[in-house]
């Protein structure tokens, strides 16, 4: 059995969920007997694929910031695709993103999607850059789809809530403990403060930092020793800084850049807490990763986070200021309460891994090519 996959994730950012999401299930199944697969790419900044064993895809990281580089890279990586899919050379597609390109060249390939989440549907209005056409695009493809992958029973919920697609047609398999399982690189050591919150990742939209920041306000300037970590997510906007300073806190907050998964694991390690304030997520990679790191976690309430974490994490409303520095001043102020989270949340990962997602991956695709 041969699955197809493509480049849609793999074109544009180095990293992300999604693209690691799909190199995680690539690098189990290259060492697997049973399954062959294709990735049909030709140009890829991606770091996770820097030193894939299947693939050298062509870099192109000093027109990283082209508008019109990045544009014909995705033309070309598209029309490659496309000869792919055309050659038939394959048993099964599974698509990483969801343009629907593809739809006029698989014929009657059994297909395999991948929902992620449903941030199109439920903040589309309230955050225009997903994008108005995602929403018709996703519907097309959980159509035609002979088997829809969510990561999280979250996200199954949505993909009946906004679309009309029959519950049995949906397999939920959740993401791997992919920071714990890798060998984090021993190399360069980063300076942290004593004490302080840990947030992760992109700032911007649906990732609630302005309210977060609301929470946080008063906490440091109660606390003189605390200090607030930003990793990863671009340098401080204008905006972000004007915040600061109008605290007087802008001393008190650092951003540090993700150099590897060794970063990513001190980081973690050092916390008082992870705070994980966004509206929404698919699935939650972070969470893991900081349980994995022996982190205590603090994490929106009502999604897939509590599915994630179970009692794991202390939970908050997201869009409730006092309630999100609540949660956060209930953790960092009771060293009880951070090793009880410490031990719970070593108790999760054992559910989660990268071979236990292929596993569960393969048998989708096994009951599609003997169906």
């Amino acid at each position: 059995m041969k699955v197809l996959f493509d480049h849609q994730t793999f074109t544009g950012a180095a990293y992300g969920g999604i693209p690691r999401y799909f190199y995680e299930l690539m690098n189990v199944f290259v060492k697997r007997s049973d399954i062959e697969f294709e990735l049909s790419l030709k140009f890829s900044n991606s770091e996770y694929l820097r030193h894939a064993s299947y693939i050298e895809p062509i870099r192109y990281e000093q027109f990283a910031q082209n508008l019109r580089v990045n544009q014909l890279v995705s033309q070309l990586n598209r029309a490659y695709s496309a000869l792919r899919l055309c050659s038939s050379r394959y048993d099964i597609f599974h698509p990483t993103f969801y343009h629907p390109y593809f739809l006029r060249h698989i014929g009657r390939k059994p297909l395999v999607l991948t929902f992620h989440d449903a941030l199109s549907e439920k903040y589309g209005e309230r955050f225009p850059v997903f994008g108005a056409n995602l929403t018709e695009a996703k519907r097309k493809l959980l159509q035609r789809a002979d088997a829809i992958i969510s990561v999280s029973e979250a996200s199954k919920r949505d993909i009946l809530t906004y679309f009309d697609i029959h519950p049995d047609k949906i397999k939920v398999i959740h993401l791997g403990n992919y920071l714990f399982e890798s060998v984090p690189k021993e190399g360069q050591k980063i300076a942290l403060p004593a004490r302080y919150v840990l947030f992760v990742g992109k700032r911007d939209n649906y990732k609630n930092f302005e309210q977060f920041w609301k929470a946080m306000t008063p906490i440091l300037q109660a606390d003189k020793d605390l200090r607030l970590v930003c990793a990863g997510g671009g340098s401080f906007t204008k905006e972000e800084y004007d915040w600061f300073q109008k605290a007087y806190l802008a001393e008190r907050v650092v951003h540090q850049p993700i150099l590897d998964d060794g970063t990513l694991v001190q980081l973690y390690a050092g916390a008082q807490v992870f705070v994980f304030p966004s509206l929404m997520e698919g699935f939650g990679l972070p969470i893991l990763e900081a349980m994995s790191s022996g982190c205590p976690v603090a994490a929106t309430a009502g999604t897939s986070f509590d599915e994630i974490a179970l009692d794991a994490a202390v939970y908050f409303e997201a869009e409730q200021t006092e309630s999100i520095k609540t949660a956060i001043e209930s953790v960092i102020y009771d060293p009880a309460r951070q090793a009880t989270l410490r031990e719970l949340g070593r108790a999760r990962l054992p559910f989660f891994s990268s071979a236990k997602t292929a596993a569960q991956t393969l048998d989708v695709y096994k009951a599609l090519v003997t169906a």
